[in-house]
């Protein structure tokens, strides 16, 4: 009996070193990479506005991460609108850089 109990504890320490689970960390960074949030199932737009949310936090450029194609009169009807509507961003975002004091441009 006391060869069997010997092989059962070296069995059982042997199988608790075998079964260490394995620790995988993601960062917080990784989490909110646009390709890694398109790969788990959100959307270009989910991911484009997190990439522009971080980008603005980390005092970045903001830049549109996916460029939209259309034909001329399409980019043609957007820029006419908007410089017609003043309430309107002019490059048709919804992210935009405010400044506070007045320049050229604001006329």
């Amino acid at each position: 009996m006391g060869v069997m109990r010997r092989k059962l504890f070296y069995g059982i320490v042997l199988s608790a070193f075998l079964a260490v689970p394995a620790h995988a960390g993601i960062t917080v960074e990784e989490t909110t990479d646009p390709e890694y949030l398109i790969n788990t199932g959100y959307s270009q737009l989910v991911a484009e506005d997190a990439f522009m949310l971080k980008n603005r936090a980390m005092g970045k450029p903001i830049e549109p991460l996916y460029e939209t194609s259309s034909n001329k009169f399409v980019r043609l009807w957007k820029k006419f609108h908007a410089y017609v509507d003043p309430a309107l961003d002019a490059q048709d975002r919804l992210h935009h850089d405010i400044k506070p004091y007045p320049s050229a441009t604001d006329l």
